[in-house]
């Protein structure tokens, strides 16, 4: 198969990526109230200094995939194969995630007066589909673009937000919920159904 293929099939699934976000975060904005934003300090530092190299890194990549060519690891094409329909796969699930949530979505962390505890959807069994959604999608890329720079920048920022985030998140889920947040999480996975349960 030609690489150009596998390079315009990423650049088709990366605006994909961003239609739906964009989409829904337009749609979140008309409909949103008073709103109190509980983002950690490290998580917005770490999203400024990560969001910067990865948007650089990926139109370079979009435009001229030559300049990041000593980034690119050996893989069979069966591969990148299976890398091109993990992040096609990704793309409906992160349009079910994103309907679920509806109005209550927001790229940052917060609470709003008319925000609604969501169970329905990917949300009936798991606490946190976006993220499990967000590595679908980036370890297809990884496997697609045969490039760790691409596939690590995107997965090394994740991670770090999610490891800065996901206690505050579920704290601030707690504090805006409580008893029945709790029960949620007792009958919940974590990122997958069944996993990651919390357990008191």
């Amino acid at each position: 198969m030609d690489p150009i293929f596998f390079h315009y099939s990423f650049i088709v699934l990366l605006l994909a990526f961003m239609v739906i976000r964009v989409a829904y975060h337009r749609i979140a904005l008309r409909t949103m109230g008073k709103a109190e934003f509980k983002e950690g300090s490290l998580a917005k530092g770490l999203r400024v200094v990560l969001a910067l190299p990865l948007v650089v890194t990926l139109v370079a990549y979009m435009i001229r995939p030559e300049v990041l060519s000593w980034a690119v690891f050996p893989l069979p094409e069966w591969a990148r194969w299976v890398g091109l329909i993990m992040a096609l796969a990704a793309l409906p699930l992160l349009w079910w995630v994103h309907w679920a949530l509806g109005s209550n979505f927001s790229g940052l962390l917060h609470v709003r007066e008319e925000h609604t505890l969501v169970t329905y959807g990917p949300y009936r069994w798991v606490r946190h589909p976006m993220y499990s959604v967000f590595y679908l999608y980036m370890i297809g890329t990884l496997l697609l673009t045969s490039n760790w720079l691409i596939g690590g920048l995107m997965l090394a920022g994740l991670t770090l937000v999610l490891v800065t985030r996901l206690q505050r998140e579920e704290a601030v889920m707690i504090e805006k919920f409580g008893d029945p947040y709790r029960d949620y999480m007792k009958r919940t996975g974590r990122f997958l159904p069944l996993l990651g349960a919390h357990q008191t």
